[in-house]
């Protein structure tokens, strides 16, 4: 399964991964796609960007206080934690809700079967919190405000340590998944925090997965990509975490995800910006290219003239001429009864292979590069043989920018007839009906390369 425009996405109902609970009023089956790809993803997840913050977000007021002197429970003392969060937060709830909604919502709650992953000490303290946030709002003005007289709630929560994963995994289900980030980076170098740190993590992951669920369904992959990117890095850094089937998925729907995203990437305008992540593409393109001319069974790839059609439509001629090694590949391309050279071309088609062609002459002439133009020769002679064409028009250029003899070029223009027909005409209208689906953007870049 592997349909490389964004709108067959949905349709092929592709597998991404989401928190198996959304909020508490339901529950989401986790996906287990059967996907086969095995392509390395270090281009892509290595120049994931950190979602950015706004102006009014809470990193930047963010406020997490270790106590300085422990309370004490039961005996025992405990040390303590304060988040910016009220108790209408955890619960999911609005600001001055009616008792009633309280107390639904934190029975609803109750009842919802945690994520699997988390360590047994978890559910028991969930279970503490809610009754703890239930009858603070009940019974307690200071957390629960009033709005009629304007009285704000409390904004913050003191709770023990062993509270806080129980208190991150209620506002991941919720869906506060910023307040949910914001509190995991603050508090997971904090030394009280190494005993919760696996719970913790966790939940970030899983977060990480709604935020990647919300980015599929409004049809921005990269977006949903990189969520799953940072949700497999937390997973990673922790050898407990590492052996969740959850991380499994995650990987597997990466791998799938991988050339989609690539060429929203590659569509993104060319601003400095979106320059790592057009680096990262161009660098998945070439790994994936690899694995598909060396027979890779495990190559995400299924349609490779509609997939690489579409990414060479989105390149400059000089991101087209540093994909491959074309004098290389037009060897062996000529050599029609080799198996690696009918993999090849089931890769690269005729039509990509003329789009190479055109950009080895393009940059070859703006750059004064002669290399480029024997490369682009030894190309057309490859797909004149290889494809039955005549490129005679390509061939004179060629030899006219290599310098070549007046003679041999009056010769090859008396062949061409100099009737405009510079390819077999059933090949050229291939290439010049794909150009004007769409390649006048590729076009237009040769002549800016």
């Amino acid at each position: 399964m592997s349909k490389m425009a964004l709108s067959c996405l949905a349709s092929n109902h592709l597998g991404y991964i989401v928190p198996r609970k959304q909020k508490h009023n339901g529950s989401l089956p986790l996906s287990s796609p059967l996907l086969h790809a095995k392509i390395s993803l270090l281009y892509l997840v290595s120049r994931c960007h950190p979602r950015k913050q706004g102006p009014g977000s809470l990193t930047r007021a963010l406020d997490i206080k270790v106590a300085d002197s422990p309370m004490v429970e039961n005996g025992q003392f405990q040390g303590t934690v304060e988040i910016p969060v009220n108790c209408y937060q955890i619960l999911g709830v609005p600001i001055g809700c009616s008792k009633d909604q309280v107390v639904k919502a934190a029975m609803q709650l109750r009842a919802t079967e945690i994520e699997e992953g988390y360590s047994p000490s978890v559910l028991p303290s969930r279970q503490e919190l809610l009754i703890d946030i239930r009858d603070k709002l009940l019974f307690e003005p200071e957390f629960s405000g009033d709005v009629k007289e304007h009285v704000p709630p409390k904004s913050s929560l003191i709770l023990p340590w062993q509270w806080l994963p129980a208190a991150m995994s209620l506002l991941q289900e919720v869906g506060e998944e910023k307040i949910v980030m914001d509190i995991g980076r603050a508090v997971r170098q904090q030394p009280n925090a190494k005993p919760y740190i696996h719970d913790i993590l966790l939940s970030m992951a899983l977060t990480e997965c709604s935020i990647a669920r919300r980015g599929f369904e409004r049809g921005t992959v990269s977006v949903g990509f990189e969520a799953l990117a940072r949700a497999q890095l937390l997973l990673r850094s922790k050898r407990s975490l590492a052996k969740l089937t959850l991380l499994t998925e995650i990987e597997a729907s990466l791998e799938e995800l991988a050339p989609v995203c690539l060429l929203e990437n590659l569509s993104k305008p060319r601003t400095p910006g979106n320059a790592e992540r057009r680096e990262g593409a161009l660098a998945a393109l070439r790994e994936l290219l690899r694995q598909g001319l060396e027979g890779e069974a495990s190559c995400a790839v299924r349609d490779w003239s509609d997939f690489l059609s579409q990414a060479m439509k989105k390149l400059l001629a000089i991101e087209i001429v540093g994909l491959l090694p074309w004098d290389t590949i037009a060897l062996i391309r000529k050599n029609n009864n080799s198996s690696e050279a009918q993999q090849q071309r089931f890769v690269i088609d005729c039509n990509c292979f003329y789009i190479a062609l055109l950009a080895h002459i393009a940059l070859g002439f703006s750059s004064k590069r002669l290399e480029l133009i024997e490369k682009a020769k030894k190309i057309t002679e490859s797909l004149e043989k290889t494809e039955a064409v005549d490129l005679g028009f390509e061939r004179i250029i060629c030899k006219t920018l290599l310098g070549d003899g007046k003679l041999a070029l009056s010769e090859d223009l008396q062949k061409l007839g100099l009737n405009g027909n510079s390819l077999n005409r059933q090949f050229g209208q291939d290439v010049s009906r794909q150009a004007n689906k769409g390649n006048a953007d590729f076009y237009s870049s040769l002549k800016t390369c």
